[in-house]
């Protein structure tokens, strides 16, 4: 089911840093309570209704400004934004804008847009007689350093006769093709054939280049907001990184958006290599060896750099 949302960014079309796209495909529905039916229930009927429901949010981008690495730029009209698309596709945008590195957000308004999209989804069914709770998950590998959540309305009780059911929305960052992962690690077993294509993923995901491209070449509050985030990322990837605001490939009459998604990339794979050898994957990897059908079925499951977990929980 494909969204039709004139404004398809959580940072805008003129930020050009995160594009969740609305396809979302219903995986599988998971039941718990006493009554195991495998026939609709409330839950999957209530995801339905957040895939089908379209919502506006308005959020804004003040906490940019808290920045050591922002600069004011000579006009700024206002920091509100507002956005809008299946309640859905919004809960997917907010798991990806909510990442963290540790304990570093990556975006610093996360929280203003995150707010915005929770109580926008609790009002749809306020008043409702569904009690309704929503979690949506970003992880794009199996025990990943960098991952996103943001929940909607309230925690069941703990003795509450549950329902739930789980969809996945597709977001920006490309889809890997597993046969490909698995082909190149059998060809060299080395934990950067993997890294290499998962950081690229995200990085891309995070800065699409043409739309990114066209941003550095503004000036503004665009502009402002998008090399701030570049810088910020970098920092904390690799403190020796050699990006500047006005030089290099940031630099507004030279700029080259491409290039500057490879110096997160690099410093992204350093830390996504090191996940992958520390971590369940790794372990794995050394017990399949060089064998390609198991190595594509384990990451099948293992890595997904493009899909957001959505579970709904309904109970009575």
């Amino acid at each position: 089911m494909r969204s039709e949302r004139a404004v398809s960014t959580v940072l805008d079309v003129a930020f050009a840093l995160l594009l969740v796209s609305a396809s979302v495909l219903l995986l599988g529905l998971y039941l718990t309570g006493t009554e195991g039916s495998l026939e609709e229930t409330r839950a999957d009927r209530t995801a339905e209704t957040l895939s089908g429901s379209t919502v506006a949010v308005s959020y804004d981008l003040e906490a940019i400004t808290e920045s050591d690495r922002y600069e004011e730029p000579e006009t700024v009209d206002g920091y509100e934004r507002t956005t809008y698309g299946s309640a859905t596709d919004l809960l997917a945008e907010a798991a990806v804008a909510n990442a963290t590195i540790g304990d570093d957000r990556l975006i610093r308004y996360a929280d203003s847009f995150v707010e915005s999209v929770a109580a926008s989804v609790d009002g749809r069914f306020t008043g409702s007689n569904r009690n309704v709770h929503v979690v949506a998950s970003w992880r794009p590998y199996e025990d990943a350093s960098i991952s996103g959540e943001v929940t909607a309305g309230q925690r069941p009780p703990p003795t509450a006769d549950t329902t739930a059911a789980t969809t996945t929305a597709s977001s920006e960052p490309p889809a890997l093709n597993s046969s490909a992962l698995a082909a190149a690690y059998a060809d060299e077993e080395e934990i950067d054939a993997l890294a290499e294509p998962i950081a690229r993923s995200i990085v891309r995901g995070y800065f699409p280049p043409e739309r990114t491209q066209l941003t550095l070449e503004r000036r503004g509050l665009d502009r402002a907001v998008t090399t701030t985030h570049y810088l910020e990322l970098a920092d904390r990837l690799d403190p020796d990184h050699d990006l500047e605001r006005d030089a290099g490939p940031l630099r507004r009459s030279d700029a080259r958006a491409d290039d500057a998604n490879e110096v997160l990339i690099a410093g992204l794979t350093e830390l996504i290599a090191d996940d992958l050898e520390s971590g369940a994957i790794g372990e794995e990897l050394d017990a399949i060896g060089d064998d390609e059908a198991e190595l594509e079925a384990f990451f099948e499951e293992t890595i997904a750099p493009s899909d957001v977990d959505i579970t709904t929980y309904t109970w009575e």
